[in-house]
């Protein structure tokens, strides 16, 4: 997901990218390949439903 952003020239700042590595959750990934395609910052990657 970290291509995908990047392919669409968003910046990828280095809190994102270091939570985007650790994760293990196969369901979280999966949820950020599908936010990756179309946020407009990348910090929204990582807004939960509660947030």
């Amino acid at each position: 997901m970290l291509a995908i952003l990047e392919a669409r020239g968003l910046d990828v700042p280095t809190e994102v990218r270091e939570r985007v590595l650790a994760s293990a959750d196969i369901d979280e990934l999966d949820r950020w390949v599908r936010r990756a395609a179309v946020v407009s910052d990348t910090r929204e990657l990582l807004v939960t439903a509660g947030s």
